[in-house]
This record gives C-alpha cells, sequence and structure tokens, in this order.
C-alpha cells in the first residue's frame, strides 16, 4: 500500500474552490439517507456531476431535488434498485453503464444495520446482500467502464475493523445459524475490507484506485439503532463521536476529488486517519479463498433466479 499524509478534517480553506475547477461523473449508492445523502449533497456543491441510488422512488426524487439545488449546473440523476438482490444489481449496473459514459468516481455508502435480516429470493441473507455482496456485483460490472477514465476512484464505506477474522460465508447465509449482530457486523467489515484488498491488487496495473473508508460514529438512522454500550466502545475508538452527517462525510469527499489521493490505492481510512492493516487482511490465501467462495454464491444466486423466472 502506497502511503498518504492524513486528510484534513475540515478542509483547509479553499479547498471548495479547487475542486469545483474539476468536474466527475460521482456515483453514490445508498444516497438517500445519513452519510450518503450528505456526501451525495457535497459532491453536488463541489461542482461534480452526481448519479444516485436508493431502493425508494420517493426518497431519491427528494434527494435529487437538494443536489439540484446545491449544484444545478449540471444533469444529476438518480436510480431505483433493491440491491438486496442479484437480479436488481445487474439491470442497475447495465442501465449505470449505457447512461453515465463517463463515470469515473464511486461511493459505495448503501447498507443495512447488522441483524439477520431474512434470506432473498436469490438465496442469499438479505444484509448480506447489501453490505457485501452487491458491491462485488456492481464493481465487477463497472469496472470495465471504470478502466476506461482517466484516474478512476472507488470509496467503498465499512465500519472499523474490531477484530480480523475470515467471514464464513456459509455460516452468514444460513438461516438457522446463531450469529449475533455484532458478529455479523464484525464479519461484513472483515469481507469489505479483504474484497478492497483483493480488488486493489486484481486493479494495479490500471487506473483504478481502490479504498476503503470509515466515518466514525455518527448520529444516523443506522447508528441510532446500536445499543448504548456499542455506541460508547465506538466512542472510544474514533474522532467525529457526535459529528454531523455532512461534517462525516469531508474525507470521504477528499479521497474522491483531492489530488492527494491520484494513485493511492489498497488503503483503509478510519475518519481522517490511515490504519494500518492487519496483515491477515493482506493473505492472499484468504483474499483468493475469499473472492472464489464470493463467485461460486453469485452462481448459486443466479441459478435461484433462473429457476424463479422459469
Amino acid at each position: 500500500m502506497m502511503n498518504t499524509k492524513a486528510i484534513p478534517v475540515p478542509p483547509p480553506p479553499g479547498y471548495l474552490e479547487e475542486w469545483r475547477t474539476t468536474n466527475h461523473t460521482c456515483l453514490v449508492t445508498g444516497a438517500t439517507d445519513g452519510i450518503g445523502r450528505a456526501l451525495a449533497i457535497r459532491l453536488a456543491d463541489a461542482g461534480q456531476t452526481l448519479a444516485i441510488v436508493g431502493r425508494s422512488e420517493e426518497k431519491v426524487q427528494a434527494v435529487l431535488s437538494d443536489i439540484n439545488d446545491a449544484g444545478p449546473r449540471y444533469p444529476h440523476c438518480g436510480f431505483v434498485a433493491d440491491l438486496s438482490c442479484i437480479a436488481e444489481v445487474d439491470r442497475l449496473a447495465k442501465e449505470l453503464s449505457q447512461k453515465l459514459p463517463d463515470l469515473n468516481r464511486v461511493a459505495l455508502c448503501a447498507s443495512a444495520m447488522p441483524g439477520f435480516r431474512g434470506m432473498t429470493a436469490d438465496g442469499v441473507e438479505a444484509g448480506f446482500s447489501v453490505n457485501c455482496l452487491s458491491r462485488v456485483l456492481l464493481l465487477d460490472k463497472l469496472t470495465p467502464l471504470l478502466k476506461k477514465q482517466e484516474e478512476p476512484r472507488v470509496v467503498s464505506f465499512a465500519s472499523p475493523a474490531t477484530r480480523f477474522e475470515p467471514p464464513d460465508l456459509k455460516v452468514l447465509n444460513d438461516p438457522d445459524g446463531n450469529l449475533n449482530n455484532w458478529d455479523r457486523n464484525a464479519a461484513h467489515t472483515n469481507y469489505n475490507l479483504l474484497f478492497v484488498a483483493q480488488l486493489a491488487k486484481r486493479l494495479k496495473d490500471t487506473q483504478v484506485c481502490v479504498n476503503a473508508f470509515g466515518p466514525g460514529l455518527v448520529p444516523t438512522r443506522q447508528v441510532n439503532g446500536y445499543s448504548a454500550m456499542r455506541r460508547l466502545w465506538f466512542s472510544l475508538q474514533n474522532t467525529l463521536i457526535g459529528r454531523t452527517p455532512a461534517y462525516a462525510a469531508l474525507p470521504a469527499m477528499h479521497m474522491l476529488l483531492s489530488q492527494d489521493f491520484a494513485e493511492k490505492t489498497g488503503g483503509f481510512y478510519e475518519c481522517s486517519k490511515k490504519i494500518p492493516l492487519d496483515e491477515s487482511f493482506l493473505n492472499e490465501e484468504i483474499q483468493t479463498r475469499l473472492w472464489d467462495e464470493t463467485a461460486q454464491l453469485v452462481q448459486l444466486a443466479q441459478a435461484n433466479q433462473r429457476e424463479k423466472i422459469s
């Protein structure tokens, strides 16, 4: 991993003027609530062209209105998709590739609160589909387009890694399993960090830069659902406790737009600091096994979809 200096939070004076001299086409998933929504509006205010994704048509249109108010210079657009469904992710990827030929910035913010959320029609646990599998599928479909762009960047949101333990996909997708919410969240986090590390390696000979970002404990709808003990634990681990989503979005905005992040890839950033990953995250055997298991899970889910259609 390449080193980069700490992200300035708040940014230095004049940062908006600098970023407004650029115009990137930015995709933000999970853009109808919390930090995703704040990030999309801030990016529009900084002169970028936005494409947002949400599950609710009503919410997508409401956020689009805010985005157009913040950045009226460019034609922003919204997409409605249920990211827990593989067919929806496939459809979304096709629409994005057709309608956004200049897409060169991707922020994967969509997430579901930790906990078992039931099995989808694809035979995959719904929370795992949203938090993990949808990111793999969407980036896999968009990578050919991103490779054509100049200095494309991907920022995948992930909670702080509480401990390293290779995620067991069979356990995560077992409706009779007994994982508690804390363990399930840790597994999702580890999965996303392993995925980012592996994807950065696979794209090392391209211009695509992929990094992970943990925004800290920000009072979003998801965080408000955490237990008091969990909120206390996280408050001891980060520096953005109590900050607004708009403030917490600034480091991710910096990662997407600043020249400080040109050619920086494979890193994990918590709030405004780069966090050294446990060496286990860099284990090629673990990363490859997870990649292969994910491919098998996708094939099974696609087979379930075909069977359902037929």
